[in-house]
């Protein structure tokens, strides 16, 4: 594995997006030392499928796992998931947005959240209350969002469970806090990042939920 490379995965269907957010990631200022891979997964089954052809395909360390619609404007990006990475050893994962303790029904936003990002979607507008934290500091939560996961450590992603679009964030989050990895949040007074996803389809929403609930059961007692 080679420690001082970021890899960028991206599942993608739709060019323009997906070129405007590369643009974004090749804007990014590069540590010393350190080298950048972008992979993008064409008409994957699924998000996890998609997720492990592009780990096993990569050397990488610095794996970030992000949506074609995500645009990446802290141009020290990079660096501050490196310093994030330095505090502790056991850090296996840091996402931009997370909850310290998943809600009992399985749906992130039902409890308060931590992190921060720009970005509007009717879960947003239903849920506007649901403010996150923009304080400084590093965060210990349960589980994150999926627009954008970065790890350190490579654990296969569950498509044996979740074979379509949803809680393969939350499913990878439990995964890493039984393999006894942390999950972490940065405080961003400046979010990191713009989440541009529109209207979302909640169509298989809670069928995986379902699932989830079952699979993961002490994470919700």
């Amino acid at each position: 594995m080679d420690h001082h490379k970021f890899c960028f995965i991206c599942c993608s269907n739709h060019v323009m997006s997906l070129e405007e957010c590369l643009l974004y990631i090749h804007r990014l200022y590069v540590p010393e030392g350190y080298s950048v891979e972008t992979l993008s997964i064409e008409d994957a089954t699924s998000m996890t499928s998609g997720y492990n052809e592009g780990m096993k395909a990569s050397d990488a360390v610095y794996k970030i796992y992000l949506h074609q619609d995500v645009r990446i404007i802290n141009r020290h990006f990079l660096e501050d998931i490196l310093k994030v990475f330095k505090t502790d050893e056991n850090i296996g994962m840091i996402g931009m947005v997370g909850t310290e303790k998943m809600a009992i029904d399985g749906m992130m936003w039902h409890n308060y959240r931590l992190g921060a990002l720009y970005g509007e979607t009717s879960i947003e507008k239903n849920y506007g209350e649901y403010m996150f934290s923009t304080e400084d500091g590093i965060y210990d939560v349960d589980a994150i969002d999926g627009f954008l996961m970065v790890t350190r450590k490579d654990l296969p992603w569950r498509e044996d469970l979740f074979d379509g679009w949803d809680f393969y964030d939350i499913s990878q989050s439990f995964e890493m806090k039984r393999a006894g990895y942390r999950i972490v949040v940065p405080g961003q007074a400046n979010p990191w990042c713009v989440h541009d996803d529109g209207i979302i389809s909640l169509r298989n929403y809670n069928f995986y939920r379902k699932k989830c609930l079952e699979e993961y059961r002490e994470f919700f007692e």
